[in-house]
This record gives structure tokens, sequence and C-alpha cells, in this order.
């Protein structure tokens, strides 16, 4: 790239064609991929990725990244309250570590920085992004070589940063807009069947918190990413969407439910996946796609390890990875709560009935994720109780 300046890039066909085609892109992966196959030409970055702010504004923790060595640390998740991205979305403009280990020693309560870059990374570009002007996240570029950045790559991310935010903008909203119309089923499922909305919320934090675990101590480490841990946390409160389909004679059926009737209510499988699906193909129709692990999830959730579940018989891997995480999150869960037809059991009863189904019900590698965050999980417990 030579020197180039703002005005510049309106006299760089290349550039220009560039952008239009950015502007296609209805993915955060795709617009991440596309980002690492174009943007190297105008600015030299060894990572890119994707941090957002929880939907409750306490947190900022990965979306994506994609970096051209390993990632040292999936899933973090920081306090708001120690990141900067208050400071860098009201400025609106691009900022610049060009080193690290002055910037963290000059800088020490933010946090943030350390984790989210880590594995050698000394130079950053953060861009912040906005959603109808609320900060809502930031983009960044990582460099393992400090000092790398000068005004030229400021210049060029100046000028990409409104195309960047606007493609942004429109898969954010997008993906949101679906989340909360199927969300508002899965609580509708809910308070059908059991009056509070502390299960899916407990859902959604517990299978987050065992995502992170196995993708850092177990042998799936390379199936779970930041994107699966994110979709693990949005997707699996839907689990029981399908219960919108199932009579309350069945629901809130305080005794024993009869064969007739136990095979009626494993239809909620079916009926979630096809309301997703349904979802799904609408939203492809528009170009979007959001919904794969949600499918996988609401369908296979009530499958067991040894393919004595439902709806299909999967036994073992055939079970989807994301199914078999929330199914241990699920009964754990169900276990802690009181029904119409069961007291509550104590938290150690929870954990001695998702140890006895090691192997059988649970898939054994996830049962052992599972126990070794029980500080996690009683927190998340009592954060939600009531």
């Amino acid at each position: 790239m030579g020197k180039m300046t703002p005005g510049d890039f309106y006299q760089d066909n290349r550039f220009m064609n560039m952008l239009s085609r950015l502007h296609s892109k209805t993915t955060f992966n795709h617009l991440l991929e596309f980002i690492v196959q174009n943007f190297k030409t105008y600015l030299p970055f060894e990572r890119v990725g994707l941090a957002l702010v929880d939907e409750e504004g306490e947190c900022i923790n990965n979306r994506k990244v994609i970096a051209e060595r390993p990632f040292f640390y999936r899933g973090y998740e920081i306090p708001y309250n120690q990141t900067e991205l208050d400071e860098i979305v009201k400025t609106g403009l691009p900022r610049v570590i060009n080193n690290l280990e002055v910037y963290l020693e000059k800088n020490p309560h933010y946090l943030w920085p350390g984790q989210i870059f880590g594995g050698g990374v000394m130079a950053s570009i953060l861009l912040p992004l906005k959603v109808r002007e609320k900060g809502v996240g930031v983009m960044f570029f990582c460099h393992s070589q400090a000092n790398i950045y000068n005004q030229e790559h400021i210049n060029f991310l100046r000028f990409v940063s409104p195309h960047i935010t606007t493609v942004f903008e429109k898969t954010f909203l997008m993906r949101e807009l679906a989340l909360t119309t199927v969300m508002g089923l899965a609580n509708l499922a809910e308070k059908r069947d059991l009056e509070t909305g502390r299960h899916i919320k407990r859902i959604k934090y517990y299978s987050r918190a065992l995502a992170i675990e196995l993708a850092t101590h177990s042998i799936y480490k390379d199936e779970i990413d930041e994107e699966f841990i994110q979709d693990i946390y949005d997707f699996s409160p839907l689990h029981d969407i399908g219960k919108v389909g199932i009579s309350d004679a069945i629901l809130r059926k305080p005794g024993k439910l009869t064969p007739e009737e136990f095979e009626e209510m494993k239809k909620h499988t079916i009926i979630g996946k096809e309301i997703l699906e349904a979802i799904e193909e609408n939203l492809k129709s528009k170009g979007f796609s959001f919904f794969k692990m949600g499918i996988e999830i609401v369908y296979s959730h009530q499958e067991k390890f040894d393919g004595s579940g439902y709806p299909a018989g999967l036994k073992g891997e055939e079970i989807p990875l994301s199914a078999r995480l929330v199914s241990v999150c699920d009964v754990f869960d169900a276990c802690s709560l009181e029904r119409i037809y069961k007291e509550a059991y104590s938290l150690e009863e929870c954990y001695r009935i998702v140890e006895e189904g090691k192997g059988k019900h649970f898939d054994p590698i996830i049962v052992e994720a599972f126990m070794k965050i029980k500080d996690k999980i009683e927190g998340i417990y009592r954060r939600f109780k009531d």
C-alpha cells in the first residue's frame, strides 16, 4: 500500500469495489472472513476479532476471533466496567495501542487488553461498534510486532469504519430480532410448564460456563470456538420451545404421565425443530442464517448417550455436541426446581443424579467438566435463584 490519505481511497477502484462487496455480508462470520481476505492490503494484522457486551450490559466477551496462530483463551468474560469501551465509543474513532506492555503498565485497572489479545500480541487497533448510537462492542486487529501501526492505517480504518458499522448493525439487529421473537415463544413455553423464568435464564449461563471449560480442558477443545460458546449461550434457552404445542393437560399434570401422554410429550422436540426450521428458512431467503445450533438443541437435547433417548434414538457422538452439553445443564437445573409433581432437590442431589447418568444419559467427558466447575454453577444458581 502506498502512502494514502483519506481522499485517496475514493480514487482506488479496487478499494471501492471491496467496499461494495463488504455490504453484502450477512453474518458476523462472513464479515470477519471478508476482512481477513481483503483488508491486509491496507492494514497489517495477525488476528481479527469481535467482542460484544452481553445482553445485561455487565460483561464483554468474545463473539468471534480469526487468528493465524491459535487463540490462547476462549470464552473469556470480563466485567464491562474494567474496559474502556464507553470511552472508545464516545470518540467514535479507532483506538491504537502500539505497545501492549507499556499500555498495561500505564493502565493496570483495565484488565481486558491482556485477556483479549494474549498470545504474544504487542500492538492492536480497537474499532468501536455501535447500534443505534449505543456501544455494543469492539472489533480488534492485533499484531505481534510493536509499533507497527501508523497514520496511514488509522486513515484506512477511519474511512472504512462507517461501512463496517453499517454491516455489523444490520447483522446485529437481524440476529437480535430473530432471537427476541423465538425467546418470546421459549418464555411462553416455560411459563406454561414452570411459571418461572429462572430455568431458561440459568440454562444459558450454565451452558456457557460448561462450554468454556470444555474448550479449555477437554478433547472437545478443537470443536468449541468463540462462535460455539456464544451460540450455546443464545440458543440453549430454546431447548423446550416445542412445549408451546403440548396441551396443558399433559404439561401441568401433577401425576405420572401415561404411556400415551408421554408419547405426546416427546413431540415437543419435533415441534421445536419445525418452529426453528421455518424461521431459519425465512432468514435464508433474506441472506441470513442463525439457527443451526438452535435446531440441533431443540431436536436432540432429549437424546441419551446410551441410545435410549428420543426422538431419534441417537447414541454417543451421533448426538450433536451442543445437545449433549445442554442435556446435562437441563437435567441438573430441572432437578433443582419445584414442579407440580415433585419437590425441588438439593444441589447435592442434583449433582448425584448427573453423576449417575454418566455414560448412560450423559457424555462422560461433559459430566466430568461439569463437576469441575461446581463453584461457577452454584454462583449462577444463587444469582438467579429468585
